[in-house]
């Protein structure tokens, strides 16, 4: 029998768990950066590119619950990794267009060339005054665009597929044909364009999902051997949500997200810096 004083335990007990939970999630976990070590191989990739290392950020949010801080931290620790190139796919600020000043300190301190492509926060917020900051800093803003980051190696940038104008043919356009094409662009769901149309991309970089933010354990882990769920995920990031997916000569790696939106919460999906590294298949 349940007494009085038994239910005012396991009450108390819930609550003292969720009070940890919530404690956990809103301060310890979102701030606790994780770097996450890839290596991907490519199909004809030159052998002079071996050992290439990319860092990819994604979504750092620039807002109330992510300072700028901790963007300065998580440079420092890029420069750190020492990469050969560093690429931001995307989502800067959270919904105020006066945080985007604060990437130009942080990312003036990159050590390695840099490359990015802009994110649907992007567009809602402000889309000149995140180009604008960008222009202030090292940073390779790539709308449509693509470079050669090395030599044998292209990296092209769309605009936000979801709310911009996406013309991945105008990025590629003009690469030689004997080069790695990587190709970034925010939402991960737009692999499927790219594989449908059979476009010459070797590894799509996307970012959007944070993951989900919050993952839930679950019995019956998903294709990728992951035992969390994600209940909610955002338009275009769906499919493709978290990690890395290969189809057939296509891959795809989606970051997890430096910052948070629209909740200051991570469970269970630490905020990653991906560190890449490219060998031939």
């Amino acid at each position: 029998m349940l007494t009085r004083r038994r239910f005012l335990q396991l009450a108390g007990s819930a609550a003292l768990a969720g009070a940890a939970g919530l404690g956990y999630g809103g301060l310890l976990e979102r701030s606790w950066v994780d770097v996450e070590e890839r290596t991907f191989r490519l199909q004809r990739l030159a052998e002079r590119l071996s050992g290439l290392r990319i860092a990819q950020l994604s979504d750092i949010h620039l807002s109330r619950f992510t300072a700028v801080e901790q963007l300065i931290a998580a440079v420092s620790r890029v420069n750190e990794l020492q990469p050969d190139i560093v690429v931001f796919t995307g989502d800067y600020v959270g919904h105020e267009p006066r945080f985007a000043a604060g990437l130009i300190e942080p990312l003036r301190m990159l050590e390695p060339p840099a490359y990015a492509v802009y994110g649907n926060h992007d567009l809602w917020t402000d889309r000149e005054a995140v180009g604008a900051a960008l222009a202030e800093t090292p940073v390779t803003l790539l709308v449509n665009q693509s470079r050669e980051a090395a030599p044998g190696l292209i990296i092209a940038g769309l605009d936000d597929a979801w709310s911009g104008h996406p013309r991945p043919q105008l990025a590629l356009a003009g690469s030689p044909v004997d080069y790695t094409r990587l190709l970034l662009c925010h939402e991960p769901d737009y692999f499927d364009t790219i594989r449908r149309e059979n476009l010459p991309v070797a590894l799509q970089l996307s970012g959007h999902s944070h993951g989900g933010q919050v993952r839930l354990p679950t019995t019956r882990p998903d294709g990728k051997g992951l035992a969390t769920r994600a209940p909610l995920l955002p338009h275009m990031a769906t499919k493709y949500p978290i990690g890395h997916y290969h189809v057939r000569n296509y891959q795809l790696y989606t970051n997890r997200g430096l910052g948070v939106w629209p909740l200051p919460f991570r469970f269970n999906c630490r905020p990653e810096i991906t560190l890449l590294t490219l060998r031939p298949a």
